[in-house]
Order: C-alpha cells, then structure tokens, then sequence
C-alpha cells in the first residue's frame, strides 16, 4: 500500500490521503501507518505498511529488495543523484518515495514491475500504487525512473539504463540467470499461473528442481485448450495441479470489478485481468507467480516472426524493444492490479534485472531463428530450458495465449454482446 500526498495544509493532505487509500483498501493486507512531516515545499502524509526513516527523511515503499537495508539507504541519500546510485545497485521488484525536508522523489523499479502512479499539481503530488485511486488522468512513473518535486520544480530522470555487453555463450548465461531467478524470486508455498506453456513451465520445473513446494493453477472454461496443456505438462513434471474452472457467471462478475478499477478496458484486457484475478482469487497462496516479460524480451510473439518474415530481423528488433519499454503500461499495470484485487502479489521472475539486462544483450537473431526454413520464436529461451532439463515436449511446445487457450476471450465477446 503506498498513499502520498503533498499539500499546502495539514487538513488537505490528510484527507487526500484517506481518500486514496481508501480506494485501494484491497491492498491492505497487514497493518499499515499514517506519518505526517512537514517539508519545504508544504505538508506531506503518507499511509504505508512499509517505511525505514533516517533523521527527519522518510522512504515508503511496495514489493521488495533484494538487500534489506536499501530503503535506510535511501532515507540516507542526500540527492536524487545518490538515489539513482543506490537503485542502480540494488535489485529487487519496487517502487516507493523519498520524502526529505527539501524533497519529495518518486521511484520505480528497472523494469515497472511495480506500479507507482503519480498526480502533480504545482508544488503539490499525489502519489498512489493505482491510477483509479487518483482518477484516470493521473501517470504512471516511467521504468527505472526518479520524479523529484522541489523549490527548483519538477525533474523526471532516468536511473537505470540496460547493461548490454558482449555474452560468450548466451545460453549458458541464460541458463545460469534463470536457475538464480527461480531461487530467488518463487518463494515457498506460492502459486504459479501454468498454461503448460514454455515459460510457465519452466519456471515450474526450476521451482521444483529447488526443492520448493508450490502450487500450479490453470484457469478457463471446461475443456479448454489451457486445461488439456497444463494437465499434460504437469504431469510430464510430476507436479500436482489445481484447474480453476469458471463460467459466465465468474467472468461476469470479474469483469465487473475490473471495468471499476482497469485504466484500459478493452476486451483483450479485461480477458487476461480476468484470468489473472482468478488465479489469485483461488490461490492457496498470497504470492502468485506468472511468466510475463518472457514473449517481449526473448521473440515470443507471433506479430515478431511475421515481421521478421515481412520486413526484416531490424523491424523485429524494434517491435520488441518498443515492447519491452511498455510493458509496465501494456501489460504489467493490469495484471498486478488484477491479482491485487484477488488477493494476492503478482511477482514475474523473468523480469529479474539479471535476466532482463542480459536478455537486452542477446542479439534478435538468437530469439527469432530460422531452423530448417521455419522461424523458432524464443530460441534462446527454448535452448537454456533444454541445457536446464526441461522435459523436450515442454521445450518444444508452440505458444498459445491465455485468452484463447483459456476459452476466456471468446465467452467474454458473447457477454458484452461484441464480434
């Protein structure tokens, strides 16, 4: 839960900030604190249930980093500069705010994983994890990114740029990232949304492989496409799985909620949101795990192969670089706030930074590659699964997204009354 707001007066930013954080009570899910400071620039009132402070400078947070002690750390810089340093070394899935006496700077994880949506209004901010919390017209912070509010104005900068560099043996460092990510990022006990798919797959063998208990969960129609794959995969990984199975009456009711809450509404939206919510409506688990980044970063769309055959691997290229820069608005956004509703943290370990800066470093060709006269989507991908010991049928399997293999686009079409 992140609420914020910087105003003129006491009164005015506290209501501001009972308002926001009301509208995203979902998120609620442990004791969370009002903290009141008075700064430079006016009153600031933030409600959060995770804050470290140093001095009078306080940092408020959500998601998570991988060394504990970088929100102190935060709450210790002196300028936006040495915010941006901090970040750079410091992995994890966040975003939060620093507010100093002179100060109030925004921050968001390499990748926009984690939602921040932000309402500026002259020296004034209002900050909130949803944009339906501020009202629709408010922003999403850019990836990687810092917006500070101080006397001098209004800065938005950069603090991550992708390390590319030159990789010896891609599939072996995709291999290894892979292995460090699952370890990592899949806690014990959680659930991961498994079409049966590559990527969903995989995460699931390497989850196992740790020797961490968690819980496979497929949602869709009865007899859907997405049952029959993910009833074949996990058996083929030995794993136990729980199919949610939904009719009109569910989607109805889900996209109900979601028509309320989704900056974007169309249907292919409130499809996937749909199946998202699902899955952690019906979790055993408050941490729900899901593939997503895995088609941007590595070629596994259909629209990349036909651009490749149409216009050329540059054309590709930039299709999924343009991708992967908006994921966080394309698709991240949506999903997060889908699971949040359902009750549970959306957490996509192919977003790891180790992953993601390599997966940038790796050459387009190596993601779309022609193999006996047919275009391979995620090569590489399917090549460190294979190296990682995936069983071949998963390796090899073609891709099929969520809203159709789940029967969940089309019933929805039928509901709205849409062709």
């Amino acid at each position: 839960m992140i609420a914020l707001a910087l105003s003129e007066s006491w009164e005015e930013a506290a209501e501001q900030v009972a308002e926001i954080a009301a509208k995203q009570k979902h998120r609620t899910r442990k004791p969370a604190r009002m903290i009141l400071l008075e700064t430079e620039l006016g009153y600031a009132v933030a409600y959060a249930q995770e804050a470290r402070s140093a001095g009078n400078t306080l940092t408020i947070y959500h998601g998570f980093f991988k060394d504990p002690s970088t929100p102190r750390r935060l709450a210790e810089a002196e300028t936006p500069r040495e915010i941006g340093e901090i970040l750079r070394e410091a992995p994890g899935f966040y975003s939060g705010a620093i507010i100093a006496e002179d100060r109030v700077t925004l921050f968001k994880d390499h990748a926009g994983h984690m939602p921040l949506a932000y309402r500026l209004k002259g020296r004034g901010i209002a900050a909130a994890l949803e944009r339906q919390a501020l009202g629709f017209e408010a922003e999403q912070l850019p990836p990687g990114a810092l917006l500070t509010v101080s006397k001098a104005g209004v800065e938005l900068e950069k603090w991550y740029k992708p390390s590319k560099r030159e990789v010896e043996d891609p599939v072996a460092a995709l291999a290894s990232a892979l292995s460090s990510a699952a370890e990592d990022l899949i806690p014990e006990g959680s659930s991961i949304t498994f079409s049966g798919g590559l990527d969903s797959s995989l995460l699931a063998f390497l989850a196992s492989r740790s020797g961490k208990q968690v819980e496979l969960i497929s949602v869709g129609y009865e007899g859907c496409f997405d049952h029959e794959s993910a009833s074949e995969a996990a058996s083929l990984l030995d794993l136990d799985l729980k199919l949610v199975r939904i009719g009109d009456e569910d989607l109805a009711q889900a996209v109900k909620l979601l028509e309320k809450m989704l900056p974007k509404k169309g249907l292919m939206d409130l499809a996937l949101a749909s199946i998202f919510y699902h899955a952690s409506k019906n979790s055993g688990s408050r941490v729900l795990i899901a593939g997503q980044g895995a088609d941007e970063l590595f070629g596994g769309y259909w629209k990349y192969a036909e651009a490749l055959e149409k216009e050329g691997l540059e054309r590709a290229s930039a299709l999924m670089e343009s991708d992967v820069e908006n994921l966080y608005l394309n698709n991240l956004e949506r999903d997060e706030l889908a699971s949040a509703l359902g009750g549970s943290a959306l957490i996509a370990p192919y977003l790891d930074r180790e992953i993601y800066d390599l997966a940038l470093s790796i050459h387009p060709s190596l993601k779309l590659k022609r193999v006996n006269g047919e275009i391979v989507r995620k090569w590489v991908l399917r090549r460190a699964a294979e190296r990682l010991g995936l069983p071949k049928p998963l390796v090899e399997r073609p891709k099929k997204a969520a809203q159709y293999g789940s029967g969940v686009l089309k019933r929805l079409r039928k509901i709205l009354g849409k062709t």
